[in-house]
Formats: C-alpha cells, structure tokens, sequence
C-alpha cells in the first residue's frame, strides 16, 4: 500500500459520500462555533477535493482530520469516520508512545490495567515453552516488521516506526510491541533496559535473544523520560551496594517521590526550603509508612540524624556560652589603685 497524506484520505472519504451526505458534511462544518470558522463561502460550490484543502488551511493536517472524523459520527456514518481513521493510522500516529502520568505528572511506572490482565490470562512458563513457536532469526522479525509498516501506509525507512512496530521475543509481555510495552508498563521496560545495557558483553555473533534487547533499548532510549528512568535504576543499584557498609547510610539514594535521586544526606541537610517541608512531611509518615518500603528507610535515616543532633545540641549549647579556651576571666583580688587628686590651692599660688 503507498503512503498517503491526510489531506488525500479526507478527500477521498468526502468523495465516496453520497450527495446527500456531502452537502450536510458542508453544513456541519460551517456550522461548527469552535475557532477557527470555516465561511459558508469556502464551501459553497466546491468539490471534496476543495473541501479538504479548506480544512487542512484552517486546521492544519491533524486538526483536519479530528474535525472530519467528528463530522462524520455526528452524521452516523461510522463506517467512513472508521475507514477514515485507518487510512490515516500511519500519518498520525509516528509510533511514539504516550507515556502514562500520574497525577503530580512524574511517569507512571505502575504496569497499566491492560498489561495485568494480559499477564493473567498468559499460559505458564513451562506450557509456553512446550507449545511455543520456533525462535526467528532477525532477519525473519525484520522482513516481518517491514511487511507490518507497509501494510499500514508507513514508511519502512522510518528508523523509529520499524522499531515500535518490533515485538518482544521474551518474559511476560512476549509477543507485545516496543510502543506498547512503554505504555503500559515502562517500569518494566526500563528494568530490561537497565540489566541488558549492564550485562551485555561485546561479541560479533549475537543471538535473537540479544539483537531484540539491543532494538528494544535502542528504541527506548529514545525518550528522556525512559533514560532518567534507565540512569535512575543504575545510580540506585549502586548506592543500595554501599548501604551495608557501616556510616555509609546517607549514600543510599532516597529512591521515591519528587527528590528520588538525592541521596538522604543530602535531603536532609539541604538549606533549600522545598526540601526541608519535604524531610518536615517525611516525619509525620512515621506510623503510616510500609515496612520495608524505601520511605521507612528514609524515616529511620531522618530519625537517627534527629537524635544525634538532639544528643549533641547539650553540648554545642555549652561550647557557644563558654569563651575559648573554656577559661572563665577572673577578678583581681585586692583594692584598686585609684590616682590621688590634684591640690587646686598649689597649683593656682605656682602659677602666681
């Protein structure tokens, strides 16, 4: 299938309409009170071709298609607002994920709805590895994925659409493409990333198995927000090796909520007022935290920085109230030596 731009499918969409159905599609959208208007003059007269040249001037491409698309559910033709939408599938959609946010708009690493409930109704382990399909070779996957793109009207040279479009050959989500799997837990995703980049040794020969994880990375890594993920799990994984290590525990990075990537010393000495009502907000979740989560790691960080502090404030206080040298000044002992007066009588007969 050859590609085709937006502006083509509308037109044809509008050109398949009955008379009837184009002439109300007209009206429809003169009709419409979001801005930009389209005039009645814009339209009156013209052919499909016409029409759908108006809308992309006004709209622009895929603001065009999404008012063509309304357009044509609000007159009941769903099977051309459908068809229109498939046509189009490959233009509008450039196989870059939409990464799921939670509320305070930091990426949503939980796995989404639909990706625990492919891992409920997938087959066990060892079943699937009985019954499983043989293992392609990437040249086989490749050929695959380009046949997939061309059949959507995609461009097969299109780095990026090739690799979304690629599935994973391993663990829980086999069989799921690249965008997918970002969607819909990224947190996985970024633990796969991780490990790979970790553990992979240089070779000439590579297996299926690697080549899928290095086009999975190489497609992630695509995305800012995946690599601070990516970066994060490395930089946590070494500061968790340092915590064993005694006087070490500020090290550990603090792992959750909006300063995750800081370590505990430096939270909870930092003078920046955000992070102090942070650390302040910390210790009123001393009796609702999850045991062994990484917030109760970082209450009892904070608590044993409170009590050394309250320990040594005794001694801080006497240091300051005492001058140096921890010497205390003396009095001298005895009658001051006070200088005797002058005779005002003598000094006036002198002067005489």
């Amino acid at each position: 299938m050859a590609s085709i731009t937006i502006k083509q499918a509308v037109a044809e969409a509008l050109d398949e309409l009955s008379e009837a159905d184009f002439l109300r599609f007209c009206d429809l959208l003169t009709d419409r009170r979001e801005e930009p208007r389209v005039r009645s003059s814009s339209v009156e007269g013209k052919r499909p071709w016409k029409i759908a040249e108006v809308l992309v001037s006004t709209f622009t491409e895929p603001k065009a298609l999404h008012v063509a698309v309304n357009i044509l559910r609000q007159m009941n033709c769903n099977e051309e607002a459908e068809t229109l939408v498939s046509k189009t599938k490959a233009c509008v959609d450039k196989r870059d994920p939409t990464l799921r946010k939670t509320l305070k708009g930091e990426l949503e690493l939980k796995a989404s709805q639909e990706a625990l409930k492919h891992t409920a109704c997938r087959p066990p382990l060892h079943a699937a590895q009985q019954g499983g399909l043989p293992v392609k070779t990437p040249k086989e996957v490749e050929a695959k994925v380009k046949t997939s793109v061309l059949s959507e009207g995609g461009d097969p040279c299109n780095d990026r659409l090739h690799l979304s479009r690629c599935t994973l050959r391993f663990g829980k989500y086999k069989g799921q493409t690249f965008k997918w799997l970002l969607e819909n837990d990224v947190g996985y995703a970024a633990f796969i990333v991780g490990s790979h980049q970790k553990e992979k040794a240089p070779t000439l020969h590579q297996d299926p198995l690697t080549v899928n994880k290095d086009s999975l990375t190489k497609y992630a890594m695509a995305y800012p927000e995946v690599v601070s993920k990516v970066r994060f799990n490395c930089a946590y994984k070494k500061a968790k090796e340092r915590d064993p290590q005694p006087g070490r525990e500020g090290d550990v990075l603090v792992g959750f909520g909006a300063h995750r990537s800081e370590t505990l010393q430096d939270l909870y000495e930092s003078k920046d007022p955000e992070k102090i009502r942070y650390v302040n907000y910390l210790r009123t979740m001393k009796s609702t935290c999850t045991p062994g989560s990484k917030m109760e790691d970082a209450l009892r960080y904070i608590v044993q920085r409170d009590q050394e502090q309250a320990t040594a404030a005794p001694f801080t206080q006497a240091t300051i109230s005492a001058p140096r040298g921890g010497q205390t000044k003396q009095k001298e002992a005895g009658p001051k030596y006070r200088r005797p007066k002058k005779d005002k009588t003598n000094t006036e007969n002198t002067k005489k």
